[in-house]
């Protein structure tokens, strides 16, 4: 088949996790089929990155979006119908632009990521399947709860545009998919009992235990440092759970590692306190500590993050919230932690416990390997959009 894909970012380098999902899915799709390349990117695409995608898909088309024009839309769209997250990547000349190509490809199917960009080709006449991934809504209602009074207002009242608009667009597409059963029961129409759970996998060929890497660090958290929850967890984690372990371990040290680190993130280091920012290569981050901890409580989607350290070896530590999207069995092959005190209880165990720490890399890394592979779920995003299969 010829397969049109429209994304919101372009899909390489690997430090987003939306952009992780979707190389992979392109990565197998294209070993069968053609794949035109239809990518928004407001970062510049470096000519290395572009002749990566470039080699396995047929063609691909970049649309720069300027990221003043891109945040003037976004603030528009307080007075429109649409959400900030839609109005932030739409254009009406990169639109005519898509049309164009499409018409002129006639791809036999389209694959459209995220509802940032389903604006561009939902009314074409074309049998399409759209990525959810994510329940935006709810992301956005939790940061709403999260923030101050005058910001809470407009985004609550974002987070009921992107449920209407979550629900509105569902018809416009043949297909569908999320990344977790959790982030499916998040929306609120009915229709969602459709859509189809679709995970990410791991590169496990990649993500490997490296036992010659120096255990440099006690706790080490990877993750696009730009991202609102990834940016309160590491805030959460120095602020909160540190000094409740400085009594029993006085000279722990913790590693914050991930692109695009925020002024916040930044004024966390300290001689103890490692922030790394972008690292060539993120299995170091992983591999240089004792323990992964990610106390992430109103994050949305599958952290890739906590899969990764799984398939490194690397003890982890993480929440219900994150735990649920994964189906790791806790005291087995991961700990749970909710709040500042189990968290600290959790950390003080694991340290002192050379035993437990084994136990929980072993099990971690069997559970990884037995259950997110990329190739499984590349075949069965191919039998949606190919055969038009439930999987």
């Amino acid at each position: 088949m010829k397969i049109a894909v429209v994304t919101s970012r372009f899909p390489y380098p690997l430090e987003k996790g939306d952009k992780l999902r979707l190389y992979f899915q392109i990565k197998y799709l294209a070993q069968f089929h053609e794949i035109i390349l239809l990518s928004l990117a407001d970062e510049k695409v470096t000519d290395e990155s572009f002749q990566h995608i470039s080699s396995f898909c047929k063609s691909v088309h970049v649309f720069p979006i300027h990221k003043r024009k891109a945040q003037f839309n976004a603030i528009k769209s307080i007075f429109e119908k649409l959400p900030f997250e839609v109005s932030y990547f739409f254009n009406k000349k990169i639109k005519q632009n898509f049309e164009e190509i499409i018409e002129a490809e006639k791809p036999d199917h389209i694959y459209c990521q995220l509802i940032r960009v389903s604006e561009y080709i939902r009314h074409l006449p074309y049998s399409k399947t759209l990525d959810y991934m994510d329940a935006f809504s709810i992301g956005m209602q939790r940061r709403a709860e999260n923030s101050n009074p005058i910001f809470r207002f407009f985004l609550k009242r974002d987070a009921k545009k992107l449920a209407h608009y979550e629900a509105n667009i569902f018809h416009n597409f043949q297909h569908h998919t999320i990344i977790s059963k959790q982030d499916c029961e998040h929306l609120t129409f009915k229709e969602k009992e459709k859509i189809q759970v679709l995970p990410n996998g791991v590169d496990i060929d990649f993500f490997k235990p490296h036992p010659n890497i120096e255990k440099k660090y006690d706790l080490a958290f990877v993750g696009n440092m730009g991202y609102y929850p990834n940016v309160q967890a590491a805030i959460f984690l120095v602020k909160k759970i540190l000094p409740q372990l400085a009594s029993q371990h006085p000279n722990l040290k913790i590693l914050i590692a991930g692109a695009r680190p925020t002024t916040e993130v930044k004024n966390l280091a300290s001689p103890n306190i490692t922030i790394s920012g972008w690292i060539e290569d993120i299995r170091h981050a992983y591999a240089s500590a004792k323990i992964f901890i990610a106390p992430i409580f109103f994050g949305r989607g599958q952290q890739n993050k906590i899969l990764e350290a799984m398939a490194m070896g690397v003890p982890c530590i993480t929440s219900d919230q994150v735990n649920k999207a994964i189906g790791a069995i806790p005291k087995d092959s991961i700990l749970i932690a909710n709040d500042v005190e189990s968290c600290q209880e959790q950390i003080s165990l694991l340290l002192q416990n050379e035993k437990l720490q084994q136990q929980l890399s072993e099990n971690g890394l069997r559970f990884v390997r037995e259950h997110f592979s990329w190739e499984k779920y590349g075949k069965q995003l191919e039998q949606i959009i190919c055969y038009n299969e439930v999987v």
